[in-house]
């Protein structure tokens, strides 16, 4: 028999709830580092007041992932560059979240549909090795 399960929910703390190994597919958009803010709660990643901060947080949702995602399967992330206000540009967010993934235990990354001369669309897909 399949046994199917999705959830919708604060992932922060949903997560911890599942088994080791246990999910075949992550699909999920993080907040965009401070672009929206989703709620007034300080345990919201939306409410990073500094990238620095939003990637401290982001790195623990990062590992609880890895830890649960079965040998083999799938994360998959999607992400933007975002204005890094006034004219400083652009920041590079799908790549920072590829390199966050990469450097996380039993990572073996690769980028899909990521490319930086097209700008502002990014997907990461992450493979559990």
């Amino acid at each position: 028999m399949l046994h199917c399960a999705l959830y919708n929910g604060d992932c922060m703390a949903a997560l911890p709830g599942l088994k080791d190994e246990s999910v075949h597919l992550s699909i999920y958009s993080p907040p965009f580092c401070g672009l929206y803010n989703y709620s007034s709660d300080p345990r919201d990643m939306s409410n990073c007041r500094s990238p620095e901060e939003f990637f401290a947080h982001y790195l623990f949702l990062v590992e609880e992932i890895h830890r649960v995602m079965m040998p083999g399967r799938l994360s998959c992330v999607h992400a933007m560059d975002i204005p890094k206000g006034g004219d400083r540009g652009l920041m590079d967010l799908p790549g920072d979240i590829i390199r966050l993934h990469c450097r996380c235990r039993k990572a073996d990354c690769k980028a899909s549909d990521y490319d930086r001369e097209a700008g502002n669309c990014g997907h990461g897909m992450f493979r559990r090795s």
